[in-house]
């Protein structure tokens, strides 16, 4: 049996408007710990044109309508939450769950102000592989 690493990269520049319930953008990705060993999704953000920070939140996929409500978020408990104008940071995950990437911008609804976000970000994992699935890949390649 092999072990091989996945990466997947994808660099994103955002909008990210101010003032209403919309001030946000979400990503989504799934982690299943049964079959990805040592996720990690790392992330380097920045604020390209404002001095006030950016919020950046993981949260449970079943957490975002509630969250998205804007009411009473105490019973939302997120997986990683930190502010900043420039962030850069991995998420170790500890369990198998449907995670929303949220970078938030509704806290700056005093200025009304559009954020633009740099953001980069990389999952890797790694993947156990059988060697009969290697030799029928390697067929159906060639």
């Amino acid at each position: 049996m092999k072990i091989l690493p996945h990466v997947m990269r994808n660099i994103n520049e955002f909008n990210i408007p101010a003032g209403n319930s919309h001030g946000y953008e979400i990503l989504y990705f799934g982690v299943n710990l049964i079959l990805m060993f040592k996720y990690r999704l790392s992330f380097d953000i920045k604020v390209q044109n404002s001095a006030k920070e950016i919020e950046i939140l993981i949260l449970g996929r079943n957490d975002i309508p509630a969250w998205k409500e804007n009411k009473d978020n105490s019973e939302i408990k997120p997986y990683y939450n930190k502010n900043g104008l420039k962030i850069n940071d991995v998420f170790k995950p500890t369990i198998s769950d449907a995670y929303a990437f949220v970078i938030n911008n509704r806290k700056s609804s005093i200025s009304h102000e559009v954020k633009t976000v740099e953001v980069i970000l990389t999952h890797n994992w790694k993947q156990e592989v059988k060697e009969s699935q290697l030799k029928e890949h390697i067929k159906t390649q060639g």
